[in-house]
């Protein structure tokens, strides 16, 4: 009972400071409002204990470094180890950093209107695998959703250097945004894009495109070459499937209205063909699980892709969308904190919700 009321105080509360920031008149307002709306996913982040999948390897580590041990990671995660070793602190400051920054990029991605619904959903559907357990990716991702404006304006010089620093945590990552860069700058039409995410489909289902495709992310990336051999090599675990099918409806909705979302926002055309990358990569990841974590690189966009949707609505019919869209959500939302225990999947492992105050020492 703990657990779920922690997380849906974090929702809920979060998300309501959201609402009220977008409302608010005086700059004072406003940066109170998205202090508190900012501050409490933060805390909850900064003093969690022992869950997240790879917490224990990450105290690990950083023990191994403080060591004197070469560790074979990412340079911008070592160097937070180090400075926090430098200065004598605790293993848990690795854990505020990255919470504190992969919240502080990702809260910029959103735009002022609709920023409740940005929170809301990603507090649903990013907050609790990328802050809990894949960090390194986790702030990676942030910063390349904040980059994607970048693409959109042009500014291919800003947008290499976000890369860069997203590199610095998690290279596949940065390096999976630099490929794609040639092709979701094009304004492909509607009718394109549908049949991109049809061929797809069969594709991953009927062909042997997936595995093709595994053994080129190998060759690229020898040192994965270890997860042919192991569990995340399985199909992905679904329930009824209503999940997969409802992200599915939001982005060829996205797709459908693309003409009004493009003429609100320039950036627009770079979420919704991301968004597209997005669902390819969801199939590939119901075929092979380890797949998720690129399914999770393009996350963003459509949370994104939704936010943009939802904006081009009359007021009416804003609320008619939003209020059934937010109760899915918050059904997936409370399924993945039911599914995230180390008895029924150990890869998502957020409950139950501990605190540093269980650590005992």
């Amino acid at each position: 009972m703990f657990t779920y009321a922690v997380y849906n105080f974090i929702l809920f509360s979060s998300t309501l400071s959201a609402y009220l920031y977008e409302k608010a008149q005086s700059k004072i307002k406003q940066k109170l409002y998205y202090s508190i709306a900012f501050f409490i996913p933060f805390f909850f982040l900064a003093i969690r204990y022992d869950i997240g999948t790879d917490y224990q390897n990450y105290v690990e580590y950083f023990y191994r470094i403080a060591n004197g041990e070469m560790i074979l990671k990412e340079p911008g995660y070592l160097i937070v180890n180090y400075l926090i070793i430098g200065f004598d602190l605790d293993v848990q400051w690795l854990f505020v950093f990255f919470g504190f920054f992969f919240l502080y990029f990702s809260f910029n991605a959103f735009p002022k209107k609709g920023f409740a619904l940005g929170v809301f959903l990603f507090l649903s559907v990013s907050y609790l695998y990328e802050g809990f357990s894949a960090i390194r990716q986790g702030l990676a991702i942030g910063i390349l959703a904040y980059s994607m404006r970048f693409i959109g304006e042009g500014k291919l010089v800003k947008y290499l250097l976000f890369v860069f620093l997203a590199s610095f945590f998690h290279v596949v990552t940065a390096v999976l945004w630099l490929l794609i860069y040639p092709l979701v700058k094009i304004n492909f039409n509607k009718a394109f894009l549908i049949i991109v995410i049809l061929i797809s489909f069969f594709l991953i289902k009927y062909t042997g495109f997936v595995d093709s495709l595994l053994q080129l992310a190998v060759s690229i990336f020898p040192k994965y070459a270890w997860y042919l051999n192991s569990k995340f090599m399985q199909a992905a675990a679904v329930g009824s499937g209503l999940g997969v099918l409802l992200k599915i409806f939001f982005v060829l909705m996205a797709i459908f209205f693309k003409e009004k979302i493009v003429t609100k926002y320039k950036n627009s055309n770079v979420v919704i063909n991301i968004a597209v990358l997005y669902i390819i990569a969801l199939l590939i990841h119901l075929k092979i699980q380890i797949f998720g974590r690129v399914e999770h690189a393009f996350v963003f966009a459509f949370i994104l892709s939704i936010v943009y949707l939802v904006n081009t609505f009359q007021k009416e019919s804003r609320i008619l969308f939003i209020i059934p869209t937010s109760i899915l959500f918050y059904s997936i939302f409370m399924k993945y904190i039911a599914s995230g225990t180390l008895v029924v999947d150990n890869d998502v492992y957020i409950n139950p919700y501990q605190t540093i105050l269980e650590r005992g020492y």
